[in-house]
């Protein structure tokens, strides 16, 4: 097993995208919400160091095991990227699998510990074993798998905040303004960038299950494709799509007034978003749904590199 099929194993581009929204998040977004009240970060940045790990540990051993129960599907649908059985073995595969996650429950426990969150624990125990049943049943039933998945990937933005909150409750709950202000402030914030998460994830799952119709078949799913005809499939994703563009608009026009925001949105979401109901309406083939796949992640990515741009209206526009 060389680096290569390691990185390919656990999606390593996925990973970095975890602790790149975990950072933006602590960052861009809540920091510079509390610098309005003149107050830090409470959880250092070795812990955060630690949560972040967790998070990614535990998110590298769901990628393991679905590929592990995956090789029958991905052999029809992705053969060249098939590394279990091929260059990496199933039981090199599992022990890498429970590795990571011990390594994941234990760094998010001893956080949750040492930070006096410990019902936090439930949730680094939780999550492996909810990836392992996706791995092995909920990705088969229709919707479930993907609304598993995505619930997960909307939760990562609000670890964050997850934490924070118990520490600033403890300490500035008597501060005028903050309670509840700034908590609200923070959710909203913080809440926003999980929801947009969610339903993208969704979309982009919904796509892949398109994309992956052959392989599913032979795996017995009943994704919505396979349950309901690409017709409504592409009904679904398209009125996906059309609600995220309402819940941008309605962000904008309730929450924004700068022009910094309108430009952003525009450009690098609601453009990207017409391009992406343009081409699911006109898709036929699975490079068509791969194509649609790759888009529909450039949006996550770039909903996700909105948060520098949110810590300079936070920062500077409102005088903080």
């Amino acid at each position: 097993m060389n680096t290569k099929d390691l990185a390919r194993l656990v999606r390593l581009p996925n990973l970095l995208m975890v602790a790149a929204t975990m950072y933006l998040m602590r960052w861009s977004v809540i920091r510079p919400i509390l610098g309005l009240y003149q107050i830090e970060l409470q959880v250092s940045e070795i812990a955060f160091l630690c949560l972040v790990l967790s998070t990614v540990l535990i998110t590298a051993a769901g990628y393991v095991i679905n590929n592990y129960h995956d090789v029958k599907a991905d052999r029809i649908n992705q053969p060249r990227r098939v590394v279990i059985d091929s260059r990496i073995s199933r039981r090199t595969a599992l022990l890498l699998h429970w590795l990571m996650n011990l390594a994941g429950v234990f760094l998010g426990g001893l956080f949750s510990i040492i930070y006096h969150v410990p019902w936090m624990i439930l949730i680094f125990a939780g999550a492996p074993l909810l990836l392992w049943l996706y791995s092995i049943r909920l990705k088969h039933e229709l919707l479930v798998g993907n609304l598993v998945v995505s619930i997960l990937t909307g939760t990562v933005p609000l670890l964050v905040i997850l934490f924070e909150y118990p520490l600033l409750s403890r300490s500035f709950s008597g501060l005028p303004g903050f309670f509840p202000d700034g908590i609200r402030a923070l959710l909203f914030w913080v809440g926003s960038f999980s929801f947009f998460a969610f339903i993208t994830n969704l979309i982009r799952e919904i796509i892949k299950d398109a994309e992956d119709v052959p392989g599913d078949k032979e795996s017995g799913s009943k994704t919505l494709p396979i349950s309901c005809g690409f017709k409504n499939t592409k009904i679904f994703i398209v009125t996906l799509s059309i609600l995220t563009l309402l819940f941008l608009g309605y962000f904008f026009l309730m929450h924004l007034t700068d022009w910094i925001s309108l430009i952003y949105f525009v450009l690098f979401l609601t453009l990207p978003f017409i391009l992406l109901i343009w081409k699911t309406v006109t898709a036929a083939t699975p490079k068509d749904y791969h194509f649609l796949s790759q888009l529909s992640k450039i949006i996550m990515l770039l909903g996700l590199l909105y948060a520098p741009v949110a810590h300079y209206i936070i920062r500077f526009l409102t005088g903080g």
